[in-house]
């Protein structure tokens, strides 16, 4: 079945007048017109030809366009519907080409990392030439005057080829990029696009390409980090385990001054209890308020206690 063809027109409007010739009612209008058309699809018009016919005397004469009704000459446009769509497909396309030609100047100008550039291996890489000369190369490192890239291990013959790595998310695979890097300066990458080395730029959106990811998204925060412990605290704890309250006393110091609540919460019950040191409620109280301050529940449950037998009155608790 061949895709182009052409076929006679069917007429829109069909108005029955009398046959000049007979008076048969049957002198109708019909159509003889030639149409390109794309499979059932019209494209244009190759020939207009309008005749009225009698159904029973055979009569026909010609019908000029400019007689022919306005319903039929209004349906004229459904002869041209292809060359619309394809008016229409190729204004878009070069609109389209332009915006890709004015984002990737953008792209240039405000290089953002992970920019991913289509380039021409062997301009770009200084390698000889081969049959597979298409790379990829995406932005690492960026400053005020330089551009660092990493460059794909793979070639590609044909530029389809590029766009189905990208959508098979090949780009994020530990192997696709080299470990070696390639530096330019912001000049010599605007030189090599002039050039056409580097053919066409293009940003990620969302870490995807094409539908497939060219970049790792960012790890996400962990909701909880867990406690975070203190050196000097830990070891505190492990001298007062072993009945070494001096150690221990001397570590806590240490992670109390450092603002660790945890270490002053530990601090202040050894002043407290007199652990290492002499019985002191001033300094007790003082570091339990500390740790308190700092929203540690225990800390504010043991300087309630102590402040039943210690004036607490002169304490800093903002």
């Amino acid at each position: 079945m061949l895709l182009f063809n052409t076929a006679p027109a069917d007429v829109f409007y069909k108005k029955q007048k009398t046959c000049p010739h007979c008076h048969s009612e049957h002198y109708s209008l019909s159509n003889h017109s030639k149409v390109l058309r794309f499979t059932i699809l019209p494209i244009m018009p190759l020939s207009i030809n309008y005749q009225r016919q009698c159904d029973d005397c055979g009569y026909v004469t010609p019908a000029p366009w400019y007689s022919l009704p306005a319903l039929e000459l209004a349906s004229f446009i459904k002869y041209f519907i292809g060359l619309f769509i394809i008016v229409y497909l190729l204004v878009k396309a070069l609109i389209g080409a332009n915006e890709q030609t004015e984002n990737e100047q953008t792209y240039l100008n405000e290089p953002k990392l992970f920019d991913t550039y289509f380039v021409y291996s062997d301009k770009f890489t200084g390698k000889p030439k081969r049959i597979n000369n298409l790379k990829v190369a995406q932005l690492v490192e960026l400053d005020d005057k330089n551009m660092t890239f990493r460059v794909a291990n793979y070639t590609y013959k044909y530029n389809k080829d590029i766009e189905i790595a990208m959508r098979t998310s090949m780009l994020v695979q530990d192997d696709y990029f080299s470990s070696k890097t390639l530096t330019f300066s912001k000049s010599q990458i605007q030189q090599l696009y002039d050039e056409g080395s580097i053919y066409k730029i293009m940003r990620p959106e969302l870490y995807s390409l094409f539908g497939g990811f060219v970049m790792h998204p960012p790890r996400p925060k962990p909701l909880y980090t867990g406690v975070k412990l203190d050196k000097h605290n830990q070891e505190g704890i492990t001298y007062f385990k072993d009945g070494l309250y001096e150690e221990a006393l001397k570590s806590f110091t240490l992670s109390a001054e450092d603002g660790y609540s945890w270490g002053q919460l530990n601090l202040g019950q050894m002043y407290r209890d007199g652990q290492g040191t002499n019985v002191n409620n001033e300094k007790a109280a003082y570091w339990l308020n500390k740790a308190t301050l700092q929203g540690n529940p225990k800390a504010k449950v043991e300087l309630a206690e102590l402040c039943l037998s210690y004036d607490c009155s002169k304490l800093n608790t903002q």
